[in-house]
Formats: C-alpha cells, structure tokens, sequence
C-alpha cells in the first residue's frame, strides 16, 4: 500500500509558513500600526496615503499568505483578502486575492491524492452532494464560489471524480472570482468610508451564505426524496 503525507504535519507547515510571512507583512505595516494607535485628523490623512503606498513586494507576501491560508483547512483568509482590498483598492485587490484563491486551491488539489484523508471527511455529506450531481462540475463551481463550504471538500471531490487539469482550472478560476472580488471591494469601500459601498458588500456575502443554506436545503430534500417509505 502506497504510504500517505500525513495531514496534520502538513497542516503544522502550513501554520509555520504563514507566521512567517505575517511577522513579515506585520513588519512592513508597523507605521500604520503605530499610526492607528494614535489616531487624530492628521494621522488619518498620513495613514490614507501610507497603506496605499505599499509595493510589489507587499502584495507577494499578502498574496502568498491567502494562498497558504486557503491550503489549511478551517482556515479562513477573508480578513487577509479584505485588506488587499483596503491597501491596493478594488481591481489590484481582487486579483491578489483571486490568484491568491486559485494557487492554495491547486496546491491542495496536486497533494489531495497523497494526502490521509479523515474517514469523517470522506463520509461527509456534503462532499457526497458534490460527488453526486447530475451536473458535478457546476456543482464544485459552485462550492468554490460559497467561502462557508470547505475548499478541501471541493478539492477532494474532484479528485475522487478525476476532473481534467483544464477543467479543475477552469472551475477554480470561476468559482473563486465573485468571492475575491466581494472582499477587495469590502476593503477599498473601508477605507474610503464609503458607506453605500460597505452595505453593497455586506449584502453580496450575506447573498453568498444564502446561496450555501439554500444547498443545503436542496440536498437535505433530495436526500428526503430518495429514501424508500416506510
């Protein structure tokens, strides 16, 4: 039997990996910091112009850090994601996140198959909704699209269904658009205080969650309409 990567030292790397790069992007941020800990009118103004003054080498680490946080599983990088918004505003911000999105997803995706999967995760049952579709790859489109569903969910389930190279990246790069688009909106609309902005966003997530609880309604009622009567 071909020996598996276990999951939970995988897990620890990746936790490793992203202190590292926050203690560097935290570096890079102090002035802000120090500069929202002693908040006037003047700091303000200073502050506006200092987070949107930062370079490529911050969008890298921001980039990377939302990669390695969508690798871990229970690990949410909406907050990281928000803020590419906040320092690059909407469009830079949206492709950071997105390609941010896209490359924890297909590093997950390469390992899955090498990876000791829990037998809790293997029954869940919404990875079984996933699997077993009549159209499964709208199906894990959709669940790239919905941030409550588990990545590694939708990463397993097409693996287990042998989804080509071009169509997994196809679906990907799909799913994980509206998303990163809502958080790097979310985040250039704090920081312009915009507040017809942040209620935009605020809707569009709450849209997302619908979408989710809506799923699962539907797959609970079609697994009800399966089972034989009594």
């Amino acid at each position: 039997m071909k020996r598996k990567i276990n999951k939970p030292l995988l897990i620890g790397c990746g936790i490793i990996i992203s202190i590292i790069l926050i203690y560097f992007i935290y570096r890079d941020y102090q002035p802000e910091i120090n500069l929202l800990l002693h908040m006037n009118d003047h700091n303000r103004i200073v502050l506006m112009h200092m987070i949107r003054s930062h370079g490529i080498k911050d969008m890298l680490l921001l980039l990377a850090l939302i990669a390695t946080f969508n690798a871990i599983p229970g690990m949410s990088n909406s907050l990281v994601c928000i803020l590419a918004g906040l320092c690059y505003g909407p469009i830079v911000g949206f492709l950071i996140n997105w390609l941010g999105n896209i490359l924890g997803n297909c590093g997950v995706m390469s390992i899955i198959r090498e990876v000791d999967i829990s037998k809790r995760t293997r029954s869940s049952k919404l990875l079984g909704a996933l699997m077993h579709q009549k159209h499964p790859l709208i199906g894990l489109t959709i669940g790239f699209m919905v941030p409550v569903i588990p990545s590694v969910l939708v990463n397993y389930a097409g693996a287990q269904l042998n989804v080509s190279r071009l169509r997994y990246l196809t679906m990907v790069t799909v799913g994980m658009a509206p998303t990163s688009f809502i958080y790097a909106f979310g985040g250039d609309a704090l920081f312009q205080g915009n507040r017809h902005k942040l209620i935009g966003a605020a809707i569009a997530i709450v849209v997302v969650i619908a979408m989710y609880l809506l799923i699962k309604k539907l797959i609970k009622r079609d697994r009800s309409a399966k089972q034989p009567a009594a």
